[in-house]
């Protein structure tokens, strides 16, 4: 599965209903940690970025594991 940085953010803005500020807090402290820890090669722990998203889901929703496709469950969400 390919996830861009635009995709997260996406799914900050319209599913999760953050402001653009806190979307903008949230990506810097995300880029900040996954990409802190670098390998030798130059890649990143895919365990990082799965660990901060949840981190980041968790405290919007209430748990890490909120499904992210489908209706919201209040019913309200990005109509775009």
């Amino acid at each position: 599965m390919y996830l861009s940085l635009s995709s997260i953010i996406a799914l900050m803005l319209g599913r999760l209903r953050m402001s653009v500020d806190k979307a903008i807090t949230c990506c810097g402290n995300l880029t900040r940690e996954v990409f802190s820890h670098k390998q030798t090669d130059g890649k990143f722990q895919a365990s990082g970025l799965e660990k901060v998203i949840k981190d980041i889901v968790k405290a919007k929703t209430g748990q890490e594991d909120e499904r992210m496709l489908g209706t919201a469950p209040d019913g309200e969400g990005c109509k775009t």
